[in-house]
């Protein structure tokens, strides 16, 4: 948790390293950029939905009035959570190469946890506190467990004969 008294830049960041968090670690270590820096509109819609959340309390005052619009919104999240844990696992079983199995096997399933997670260690000199206590919380597990089914699904012979298998399996992990 943020200090409410925390200076409004300092807030800012937090959100832009939470929000992009898994999207700014795993192209740095596939020697890519981050998306924040690729994709203009992520600063945009950060900044836009931070002012929102900063100067109208009264919409997080509605969404927790509302269950149905705080299932939209759930829904909504993690729609795009899995979105980025699939195309952070895609990217790199193409970037790393395979070495002592037919397909790289743990490079592109820990890039595809770490898409779907990676805010929550950043800033970087959290280190590993936000798992030290309780151990991995509920959306690193779903990341993990998500990386892991769509990766061994989409790159092994489990997925033979089944049209469209990687949009498939993107529809499960996104349902998961």
């Amino acid at each position: 948790k943020l200090d409410p008294n925390s200076s409004l830049s300092y807030k800012l960041v937090s959100m832009i390293l939470q929000c992009t968090g898994g999207g700014t670690l795993v192209p740095i270590f596939l020697n890519g950029i981050p998306v924040s820096l690729a994709q203009d509109s992520y600063p945009i819609a950060i900044i836009v939905a931070f002012l929102l959340h900063q100067y109208l309390p009264i919409l997080r005052d509605v969404l927790s009035l509302s269950p149905i619009l705080k299932v939209a919104v759930i829904f909504m999240y993690e729609t795009l959570r899995a979105s980025v844990v699939v195309k952070l696992t895609t990217a790199a079983a193409k970037v790393i190469p395979a070495s002592d199995f037919a397909i790289p096997l743990f490079g592109p399933i820990f890039c595809g946890a770490i898409a779907g997670c990676g805010g929550s260690f950043l800033p970087l000199n959290k280190g590993l506190d936000p798992i030290k206590a309780n151990g991995l919380g509920q959306p690193m597990l779903s990341a993990f467990i998500g990386a892991t089914f769509y990766h061994l699904f989409t790159q092994t012979s489990l997925s033979e004969g089944v049209i469209n298998a990687p949009q498939k399996a993107q529809v499960i992990v996104a349902l998961f």
